[in-house]
């Protein structure tokens, strides 16, 4: 999976700016600051989903991670319809 490609389709789609202002956010910036970007990095630009999904597991498995992912769910599917 080419992950740079996926990003500018998802960039570019009606959900883009509805994803964008959410990565924007407080609570964007929240999960933002608890990950471990470079471990993230690494793991992207190896197409290493093993690890991506350990990371993810590790985000959805905080309140604030299982929230941010209700609200992007909504922004998706508000501005997808």
């Amino acid at each position: 999976m080419d992950l740079e490609k996926y990003a500018r389709q998802v960039q570019q789609s009606p959900q883009g700016a509805a994803l964008e202002k959410l990565t924007r956010s407080e609570a964007g910036a929240k999960l933002a600051a608890s990950l471990d970007g470079e471990k993230l990095e690494k793991a992207a630009k190896a197409g290493d989903m093993q690890a991506l999904s350990q990371i993810l597991k590790g985000v959805l498995s905080t309140p604030e991670g299982k929230s941010f992912a209700r609200q992007v769910e909504k922004a998706v599917k508000r501005d997808g319809q």
